[in-house]
């Protein structure tokens, strides 16, 4: 829900937005990115 609401998806155009957000990235780059993000949140 949280990237849901972060790309407001019910305004403008989604498939720009992700072009811009995702534009450098790879599997492998979101993959790491994503498990330090839930590696860091069970610090928490």
């Amino acid at each position: 829900m949280k990237f849901c609401a972060a790309c407001k998806l019910s305004e403008g155009d989604y498939l720009q937005v992700k072009e811009k957000l995702f534009a450098k990235e790879t599997v492998a780059s979101l993959y790491a990115k994503i498990k330090q993000f839930q590696d860091d949140e069970t610090i928490l």
